[in-house]
């Protein structure tokens, strides 16, 4: 603790230079000797900062066997360092007035904090320690591995949606480790050993694996001297090789009927298509969130208005695709059909096939396509009014394998799909070869 007093005491002397200025946001991006990337976009509309620090490894990186292995170590980062005591950073933050979490996702593992522009030393001080410096022990993690488990029984076990979409997610990914949870299969989280977590560590936790994104009331020279300072004497490592997860173009029609205790009548649908990073051609990713949009982005979407509103088949219905990706993705479809009207889920699901094969034969109208297209981008620039989104956005980007710095490439691109890209684009990918199908119904209903 003594020792992150010097943090907070050169946090403030600089915090005259971190404030003063009020010049538009602008971005600036810098490598350290150690190989961090450094990433400080400067707006001062709020006397605040948001500190991310992504780690450019993920569940997608476990070995066979070793699911959840990547989390258990994001849970771990808690537990003390050479300067911190079990849970020691959460008390430092709050009393500064800020706060922390993580989060673990496919191809990354994220550490973020807010805190006034003074902490922000603070913040640094703890980031570098916990990356060089981590307390492992064996003790630890048989505490920890409960944590673990219990959270999983209440996320994932005791929640129907998320008990269907986890099969459905496994069904779907035949060739590629996209499809284990994040969180672990319970068999495997009962066999991690520390060891194990200690490899994960050192093979993964080095600066020149790490994506340092700073997003507020800043300065970015002297964001990018208190970065040298803390981060600059941890040495970088040679790291594993990381491949990109990629999946079978069409592995054939799937298929998987869960009862579950709980659970309303479901149909989840999932199609195998590329990402941003995975894409051929620089039209597919965004064609793909276009259609997703119009398929069921509002009311008037071809989905939601017949299927919903005319027909009254469903009492709700979505559509979800990630085009930010470093592998390939899944373009999903849920639905909650009324049972009464519908009889059957597969009468659904033939339902929705039916629509988007009129996609297929005929393409959309050109202002079906702006509307969707004017409600995407109304999204984007409202998200980027909050700091926290700016920042997490750009450190998405970079993990996928893409750059903060294209973003109007990527927006020009967006611009210009015609109905036409959105014809071929479901005729490709939306096809039953891509296709996996969960049919989720409570336990007391056998299904036909």
């Amino acid at each position: 603790m003594k020792r992150l007093i010097a943090g907070l005491v050169l946090g403030i002397a600089l915090q005259p230079l971190l404030a003063c200025a009020t010049r538009a946001p602008s971005t600036h991006e810098f490598i350290l000797d150690n190989g961090l990337k450094l990433i400080v976009h400067q707006d001062h509309r709020a006397s605040l900062v948001h500190t991310h620090l992504w780690y450019r490894s993920g569940s997608n990186q476990e070995e066979p066997g070793k699911s959840g292995l990547a989390h258990a170590v994001e849970h771990m980062q808690f537990n003390g360092s050479s300067k911190l005591c079990p849970g020691e950073s959460d008390q430092i933050l709050q009393h500064l007035g800020g706060s922390e979490n993580a989060t673990t996702e496919h191809d990354a593992t994220l550490y973020f904090q807010t805190t006034p522009p003074h902490a922000l030393a603070v913040s640094f001080e703890m980031l570098a320690d916990q990356m060089s410096t981590s307390h492992l022990t064996q003790a630890q993690w048989m505490g920890e591995r409960e944590v673990i488990k219990s959270e999983r029984s209440e996320v994932v076990d005791n929640n129907p949606v998320q008990r269907a979409r986890e099969l459905l997610h496994r069904l779907a990914h035949p060739a590629s480790p996209q499809g284990s949870p994040i969180i672990g299969w319970l068999h495997d989280l009962e066999r991690l050993h520390i060891d194990d977590l200690k490899r994960w560590y050192q093979q993964w936790y080095a600066p020149n694996n790490a994506i340092l994104v700073v997003a507020g009331d800043v300065q970015a020279e002297q964001v990018k001297a208190l970065a040298d300072r803390y981060f600059g004497p941890i040495p970088r490592r040679a790291l594993p090789v990381r491949t990109v997860a990629r999946e079978l173009a069409a592995p054939g029609e799937r298929s998987i009927t869960q009862y579950i205790a709980h659970q309303p009548a479901m149909l989840y649908m999932a199609f195998n298509v590329p990402s941003q990073n995975t894409q051929t051609a620089p039209h597919i990713a965004p064609a793909l969130e276009l259609l997703s949009e119009m398929l069921a982005g509002g009311d008037s979407s071809l989905l939601k208005s017949q299927l919903w509103r005319s027909e009254g088949l469903v009492t709700a219905i979505t559509t979800h695709y990630n085009a930010i990706s470093r592998g390939d993705e899944l373009f999903n479809i849920s639905a909650m059909p009324d049972m009464e009207k519908a009889k059957s889920l597969e009468a659904v699901k033939e339902r929705i096939i039916g629509i988007i094969d009129t996609l297929k034969k005929n393409p959309p109208a050109l202002e079906d396509l702006e509307r969707a297209r004017t409600r995407i981008i109304a999204r984007r620039v409202f998200d980027r009014d909050e700091l926290f989104n700016q920042a997490s956005r750009m450190g998405e980007l970079e993990v996928a394998g893409l750059s903060w710095q294209d973003e109007q490439a990527r927006l020009d691109v967006f611009k210009s799909i015609t109905p036409q890209d959105i014809q071929h684009t479901a005729q490709t990918f939306l096809s039953r070869d891509r296709l996996t199908t969960s049919y989720a119904l409570p336990e007391e209903v056998p299904h036909d």
